[in-house]
């Protein structure tokens, strides 16, 4: 068995496609890809072909992995923005070859923290990545709501001064309690046409949010999605601050359209119990694993 790899960039785009659907053949959720939706999502979430790879087996092709960069906190940050293993060779040890040659490239590429999520039901995949030295730090909660929500679900027990602002996603990135390692599909910089609320106490920011609103070719508003929502740490009031923002970001309450969550942190748990007396339910779970590489580094 002659085992090659290959970059992405070298590739033609009919052969990323063709070795992209080919890896998530029979995969838990739908993941097959057309030409144009490959190289939508590879220009919105930042991902480099130039430095994502193709594996081949005796000249077959028999999986990729796709990743995108970019500095979090003061580190060069890297994200696993996809990983497929055609069928005809999963369970040969092909996907662990793959991972330790995507890690000598990011070696390559001075990456001192990689991160990557995966379906809890993808118990094979998590255990590779363990494998090859990533830890889960948390669990990813995609939750969501069909029809209107009860306003009297949010009614707060008492009126705080507050005062809210909505603006762009880079809005955030300045309050010392922005998470910036989240989930790469939550950071600031992967959200194209999203929008951020900042809740403040007079002059104090204490919780903001980052969250896309879509439309129909009409103009319709379809699903409103968050991506994060944060308390400033040590409020006794999280509750009352998380009900003002879903609130204000989840309006108008008695429209009818689907409300989500993306990649949001199930160790929020004030926010998540929240969520649930709202009656948004669990439509997929995903694990946060994290590969600290700087004593890698020479």
């Amino acid at each position: 068995m002659t085992i090659t790899f290959r970059k992405l960039s070298e590739l033609s785009i009919e052969e990323n496609v063709r070795i992209w659907n080919l890896g998530f053949e029979g995969y838990f959720i739908q993941m097959i890809m057309t030409i144009e939706a490959f190289m939508t999502r590879s220009v919105n979430e930042g991902l480099s072909l130039e430095n994502s790879l193709a594996i081949y087996v005796d000249g077959e092709p028999a999986g990729f992995v796709m990743n995108g960069f970019r500095d979090v906190d003061g580190k060069k940050l890297a994200w696993n923005g996809g990983t497929g293993i055609a069928p005809a060779f999963r369970g040969q040890g092909i996907g662990r070859a793959l991972m330790l040659r995507n890690l000598e490239l990011y070696r390559e590429q001075g990456v001192e923290l990689a991160i990557l999520e995966a379906l809890t039901q993808n118990e094979s995949a998590i255990k590779l990545y363990q494998n090859v030295g990533y830890e889960i730090t948390d669990r990813l909660m995609i939750l969501q709501h069909m029809g209107t929500i009860d306003p009297q679900l949010l009614e707060r027990s008492a009126v705080h001064p507050f005062s809210m602002t909505k603006g762009l996603p880079r809005d955030v990135y300045a309050l010392d309690f922005y998470r910036g390692l989240s989930a790469w599909q939550t950071q600031w910089p992967s959200m194209k046409e999203g929008e951020s609320l900042i809740i403040r106490q007079g002059s104090e920011p204490v919780c903001y949010a980052l969250y896309k609103r879509t439309f129909d070719q009409e103009g319709k508003l379809v699903t409103i999605t968050l991506y994060q929502c944060e308390a400033l740490p040590g409020r006794e009031d999280t509750e009352e601050i998380y009900k003002l923002a879903l609130g204000e970001l989840f309006a108008p309450l008695d429209y009818v359209c689907r409300r989500a969550t993306a990649n949001l942190r199930k160790s929020n748990q004030p926010l998540n119990d929240l969520l649930v007396k709202l009656s948004f339910t669990t439509n997929v779970e995903q694990v946060l694993m994290m590969r600290n590489m700087e004593s890698e580094l020479t």
